[in-house]
Formats: C-alpha cells, sequence, structure tokens
C-alpha cells in the first residue's frame, strides 16, 4: 500500500485547518490524491485539492450518507476532518461510517468531555494544575467577585476559537454576558497572559503515551487562530504536565493543548482533541502531523521523532484567483 497513491478526503478545506491540513499532506513523505469538501463553493481549499466536491452540512440528515458515498466513489483510504462540527458528526455517527476507510477520530467515548470546559475541568481537576475556576449558579457573579476578583474573565462551556469569552468587571457587563450566552458557562481568574500563552501539539498513540511534542509560544489574531509562534523547548514542568495529562485522557491521533505559564506552573486553558489551527505552523517547524495520520492510522506504525527547527513563524495574507464566478 506504501507504493500507491493515497487518497485522502480532507472536509472543511475552506478554513484555516482545512487547508493547512492539505498543505502538510502536498508536504509529507507520501503522493496522496487530496479529495477535499466544504460547504461553500468558493472555498479557497479548492485551490490546493486534487479534486472539489462541494459538501453538505454536517448537521444534515445527509451528511453521512454524502461522506460514505465520497468514501467508496474515490477510493478513498484515509478521512481527516478540517473543523469542529465536521469531527463531531463523524464521532456520533461512527458506526454508520464506511468501514473501507480510516478515520482521524481522537478517543471517541473522551469526546464530549474535551470538548466542554467544565467538564474538562472536572475530569482533570485532581491530576493538574488549573485555573481558577467557577461553574454556574444562581449568586454567581458575587462569589466569583470575592474568589476571583475583579475583571474576571467569562467564557461558555462549549466554544471555539475565543469565541464567547469576555472580560467581566461589572455586574452590569455579567447580566449583560448571561442574557447573550445563557448559564451554560464558567468564570475564571484573569491572569496575565502577555506572552505567558503556549499551544501544545502532541500525537497521542491511544495508551496514554505520545510523540512528537512541539510547544509553541503564540500570539492571536482576532480570529482567534495564531499569527505568530516561537517554537519553545518544552522543560521539565510542561512535559511532566503533558504526560499527567495524556496518561487520563489516552488521546489518539493530533491533540493540540492550550496552557498558561503562571507562577511556574503551566496551567490548562482548554483541550482540542483535534488537528488545529496551528498544525501548517507546526510543520514549518518539522513536525507534520498530517503525516502522523498516514502512519498511524493507514499503516499501523509510529512516527519517528521529527527533528524540530526553532525561531518564530509569522502568518500572512496571500491571494489565490479561482477560475469561477462563484461567491
Amino acid at each position: 500500500m506504501q507504493n500507491k497513491t493515497l487518497n485522502i478526503l480532507v472536509t472543511g478545506v475552506g478554513a484555516i485547518i482545512g487547508y493547512g491540513i492539505i498543505e502538510n499532506l502536498k508536504k509529507s513523505e507520501y503522493e496522496c490524491n487530496v479529495i477535499g469538501i466544504d460547504i461553500y463553493s468558493d472555498a479557497v481549499g479548492q485551490y490546493w485539492c486534487d479534486k472539489f466536491i462541494k459538501g453538505v452540512r454536517s448537521d444534515s440528515n445527509e451528511f453521512i450518507n454524502f461522506i460514505n458515498t465520497i468514501v467508496e466513489e474515490e477510493n478513498i483510504d484515509l478521512v481527516i476532518p478540517g473543523i469542529e462540527q465536521d469531527l463531531e458528526k463523524l464521532i456520533k455517527e461512527y458506526k454508520k461510517l464506511s468501514s473501507r476507510a480510516k478515520y482521524v477520530l481522537n478517543n471517541k467515548e473522551l469526546h464530549e468531555v474535551f470538548n466542554d470546559k467544565k467538564k474538562t475541568y472536572q475530569f482533570l481537576k485532581n491530576e493538574i494544575s488549573l485555573i481558577p475556576t467557577l461553574h454556574f449558579e444562581e449568586n454567581l457573579y458575587e462569589k466569583a467577585k470575592i474568589e476571583l476578583g475583579l475583571p474576571f474573565i467569562m467564557k461558555q462551556n462549549i466554544s471555539y476559537a475565543s469565541k464567547g469569552v469576555e472580560v467581566i468587571s461589572s455586574k452590569d457587563e455579567f447580566n449583560w454576558y448571561i442574557h447573550k450566552f445563557g448559564t451554560n458557562c464558567v468564570a475564571q481568574k484573569k491572569l496575565d497572559i502577555n506572552n505567558k500563552e503556549f499551544t501544545c501539539s502532541i500525537f497521542g498513540l491511544g495508551n496514554g503515551k505520545f510523540v512528537n511534542a512541539i510547544c509553541l509560544n503564540r500570539e492571536l489574531s482576532a480570529e482567534g487562530a495564531t499569527k505568530k509562534a516561537k517554537n519553545t523547548s518544552i522543560d521539565n514542568s510542561m512535559m511532566q504536565t503533558l504526560h499527567a495529562i495524556c496518561a487520563k485522557c489516552k488521546f489518539e491521533g493530533p491533540t493540540n493543548l492550550q496552557f498558561i505559564y503562571h507562577e511556574e506552573e503551566y496551567l490548562l486553558l482548554e483541550i482540542n482533541a483535534r488537528t488545529s489551527s496551528s498544525t501548517s505552523i507546526r510543520r514549518v517547524f518539522g513536525v507534520n502531523e498530517a503525516e502522523m495520520c498516514i502512519d498511524y492510522y493507514l499503516f499501523n506504525k509510529i512516527s519517528d521523532v521529527f527533528v524540530q527547527k526553532q525561531g518564530t513563524v509569522i502568518r500572512y495574507i496571500k491571494d489565490a484567483y479561482l477560475d469561477s464566478d462563484n461567491f
């Protein structure tokens, strides 16, 4: 199988994760025929795909049949979801998926835990140091004001790319937040994150172990994705924290963990049990997550240790021309 061209299906190719996965596949050690899907006909990722198919929404009843049809007709070997919504549907409907292909899905039993900040906190509170957090209750504002201090942070339990995150300095701001986002939220102590936020990637082996850890000190764009990242050496404290989390969570495949460095500890912000928006940046530093997916899911192989480059990666805007009038 290693001598043939691999047919890889990537979903959500109009988003930064999707076209990052495509770039990594094209720069891997494997010959890949990339079939991309997206619900938008002008998705920029089609520019780099070998074939593009306009998709259907993952929340539609047709989504799984749509995926299965592509898997069978295009002889797909591996499916890599590029957006959170597709990942969730593939996990929930896993038993209905065509067995012809392999699927890059993390620990399916714990997916709902990883996807929910409250559940993640409760699952890991006895394992590692966490940001002081209060879950919603009737007198949350008063309790947070005393225990966390003003201002504090409000976050939705389930959110992506820093959406649903607000700084709360008064009761009026707290009431506005609850009115807008509802009570499925947590309050957290506001910490100084200037130059102290880290995004770490590991490739989980499903048994509590991992390979090719890489940690980036990053700055975020207004959209919530990494805009600048410096590859940093992983110290003993970080490595111990990663081992403790992975032993408990038994990740499988690409996994992104975000931390704040505070008072000589790495405090977990959130877990993204999937490929993240920094995947193309990691490849520039030498760690190709898409290639590791092929090794692991298709050939039952643990990837070699990648040699990592040091330095800084800066993202910039670039233009892509499509011979199409579709908008």
